[in-house]
């Protein structure tokens, strides 16, 4: 007969210890399991309580901006910009085409902090990060960081007020602003 370890008042016949150790390894597993399984349907739950991009632009009254845009006084020859669901209401594709460059981001949210972040790249090389905030009357205001394709590196502010369902005036915080019309395209029927 031996004894069970660490308990040497439970005498066990030859094939007990080998059962209890059994029981023993499927509980600490099922356990760790257990754990596991608990700590994915809290993972999964907090990924879908995440606040989606449609609801914090409905919200502030920004929902406007999906479409494609383009400058009033040109039609678009110098300045085009689309803002367009790439993974339906969470993530936004912004495509920007202008006399210098091409340039592609996206806006979606952190699932942590609830902000509403920008990333993206153009076509000389350069890239920013950014955070969007949405303000209540229908304003998104873009604060950015940057580095040009040439290592230059900066911080900017761009405002976006939606003056009608067709009109957005878009304005460049410098020491000199500049402001533009943007009107939405038009789908071709």
């Amino acid at each position: 007969m031996s004894e069970i370890p660490g308990d040497s008042s439970l005498a066990a016949e030859p094939g007990l210890n080998k059962c209890i150790g059994d029981r023993m390894r499927y509980f600490m597993l099922t356990g760790r399991c257990g754990l596991i399984v608990m700590f994915l349907m809290l993972a999964a739950a907090h990924a879908s309580a995440a606040e989606k991009l449609i609801d914090i632009l409905q919200e502030s009254k920004c929902a406007g901006i999906a479409g494609t845009w383009v400058d009033a006084n040109t039609g678009g020859r110098e300045i085009r910009t689309t803002y367009a669901w790439k993974f339906r209401d969470r993530v936004m594709e912004i495509t920007t085409r202008d006399p210098t460059k091409e340039s592609v981001a996206i806006m979606g949210v952190n699932a942590t902090n609830g902000e509403v972040f920008h990333m993206g790249a153009d076509s000389n090389g350069g890239s920013s990060l950014g955070k969007w905030e949405m303000k209540d009357d229908g304003e998104i205001v873009l604060e950015l960081l940057y580095t040009s394709g040439d290592g230059q590196t900066g911080g900017l502010s761009i405002r976006h007020r939606l003056e009608s369902n067709d009109t957005m005036i878009v304005t460049v915080e410098l020491p000199q602003p500049i402001s533009f019309k943007m009107i939405r395209k038009k789908p071709k029927n």
